[in-house]
């Protein structure tokens, strides 16, 4: 006998995120998916850009517990730039310490300083 499964009622409201260069998976609201990835496809030259946006912008609401609509909302408006240093502050909040985004060349530390700190 075969068996009928109605899909209409289970339909999933969620997008699962995975990120293969960070190592994280995250599950979260389709609707705000498509929010966040609409906006960022409007400002980003292309959808993979845009993309990677909306994914940055989704983990930097998971670490801070701040939701990505107030996020969001924080950005829009702004200019490119100030888009990509709001951006930059937040991951480099919460990653590795041994490289830091959003600068063209690697900050130099005063040698006579740097040899007095205990780390």
């Amino acid at each position: 006998m075969a068996r009928i499964i109605d899909s209409r009622s289970n339909l999933d409201q969620t997008v699962k995120i995975f990120d293969e260069f960070y190592s994280f998976d995250l599950v979260v609201n389709a609707s705000e998916y498509d929010i966040v990835f609409s906006y960022f496809k409007s400002i980003c030259d292309t959808t993979q850009i845009a993309g990677n946006f909306t994914v940055y912008l989704f983990r930097i609401a998971q670490e801070t517990q701040i939701s990505v609509l107030d996020l969001l909302t924080y950005i829009q408006g702004k200019t490119q730039l100030e888009t990509n240093t709001v951006i930059a502050y937040y991951l480099n909040s919460f990653k590795s310490k041994t490289s830091i985004y959003g600068f063209g060349t690697v900050p130099q530390p005063n040698e006579a300083v740097a040899r007095n700190i205990v780390t």
